[in-house]
């Protein structure tokens, strides 16, 4: 079978995609504990792009100095690690790659740390933070960089409905008694629900602002935040819909669209009774965020549908990226084919699998060792054990090519 539409060409920007398969971002427990490169980072990512993916997005790069164990672009130092990476992809494979840079804060439950509310100084900080790691990338050989603004980190809080700060940067402002009049004039500000959908992407804009200023015209920026944050007061298509058409106008390169995530309904039950702890989140959304195998295929699809009907309503041709379990090529033909989503993005497939991409385009998609979805890879990532796949007949990503 030709996968006509899965195997054409797309450019964001100026970055020129062979197909439309992206590995979705997720964090993969390679780097050190302090944040550099390590050799079974190249070779984790290095094998993946082999099997002819367009585009790899590395889950989770920090830009800030607290600790996290992820891969970092929080110093110059990290620099020449980042920049071995970016050429051995570049020399072997025609992939590109693109860090999702984010400041790591508190977060609301608490997850280890006594939770403050963030003060406006620190997020003022967080523009400088990100404009400095989005420089490194750059230099780093990094073909794109994309905003985090999803699941339960820094700029996906600000966007919430749930974000109840009154100040610059909440989503609502405190009125006593407001009149009539004032209610009517501030009314375009708001999403029926009464959250101030400005104020809350105040953090988001200024950030983009910035990078678009100091990246210049032709550098690929994109964002990836949450279609439905699948908690009870978070936001919903009624919200994201507008969000998402706010950032194209604005003029984001692409945008990613994901799910859930969240860690307000962390720990949770665990709907399907599975014999083992779902990490890092622990309720529905995060399920909603990696489906498990027991769920549909393709069950956050909807939401990058939706979005991309109003974006391209309002005007925009901006890429939509979908992910979620998109587990056939047959099925992501389909989902683009359909006009519901410009990108797929593919995360444990490949991991499952790297020859996913050139085994759909030769016609042996038959052939392709199909992922169970049973998170195992993301244990293992978040024990810092690397996210291999169990089932890998080669060896474990990043350890045996």
């Amino acid at each position: 079978m030709a996968y006509k539409m899965l195997f054409s060409p797309i450019k964001i920007n100026q970055m020129e995609l062979d197909n439309r398969i992206v590995l979705a971002p997720a964090h993969e427990g390679l780097a050190t504990l302090d944040g550099f490169v390590t050799p079974a980072f190249i070779n984790h990512y290095l094998r993946i792009a082999q099997g002819g993916v367009a585009m790899m997005v590395l889950g989770g790069v920090a830009i800030n100095t607290r600790p996290f164990p992820a891969l970092r672009l929080s110093d110059d130092k990290y620099i020449p690690g980042c920049k071995e990476l970016t050429d051995r992809i570049h020399a072997e494979t025609n992939t590109k790659i693109v860090p999702q840079i984010y400041d790591w804060l508190k977060v609301k439950r608490g997850w280890k740390q006594k939770v403050e509310e963030v003060p406006v100084e620190q997020l003022k900080e967080s523009i400088d933070f990100h404009e400095a790691g989005a420089l490194r990338a750059r230099e780093a050989g990094f073909d794109a960089v994309e905003i985090h603004a999803a699941h339960g980190y820094l700029l996906a809080g600000l966007l919430s409905l749930r974000n109840h700060r009154t100040d610059e940067y909440g989503g609502y402002m405190e009125m006593e008694s407001p009149s009539q009049e004032r209610i009517a004039r501030l009314a375009h500000l708001y999403d029926e629900f009464g959250g101030n959908i400005d104020a809350r992407m105040k953090l988001t804009v200024e950030i983009y602002e910035r990078l678009r200023k100091a990246l210049g015209k032709d550098y690929p920026i994109g964002i990836r935040f949450n279609g439905e944050d699948f908690i009870v007061g978070g936001n919903t298509l009624t919200s994201t819909r507008i969000i998402a058409t706010k950032l194209a106008a604005l003029g984001l390169d692409y945008i990613s669209i994901s799910a859930g995530g969240k860690l307000e309904d962390s720990p949770g039950t665990d709907p399907y009774g599975l014999p083992y702890a779902y990490p890092p989140f622990g309720g529905y959304s995060g399920f909603r965020c990696m489906p498990q195998g027991e769920m549909p295929e393709a069950c956050n699809v909807f939401l990058a549908e939706e979005i991309r009907k109003t974006v391209r309503a309002a005007g925009y041709d901006t890429p939509i990226m979908t992910a979620g379990r998109i587990t056939r090529p047959e099925l992501a033909e389909s989902i683009l084919q359909d006009g519901r989503s410009d990108l797929i993005g593919i995360c444990r497939g490949l991991v499952r699998d790297p020859d996913w991409p050139i085994k759909s385009k030769e016609g042996r998609g038959d052939e392709i060792n199909k992922c169970r979805y049973c998170n195992a890879c993301l244990e293992a990532a978040v024990r810092g054990e690397g996210g291999h796949c169990k089932y890998r007949q080669e060896g474990n990503l990043g350890k045996v090519l």
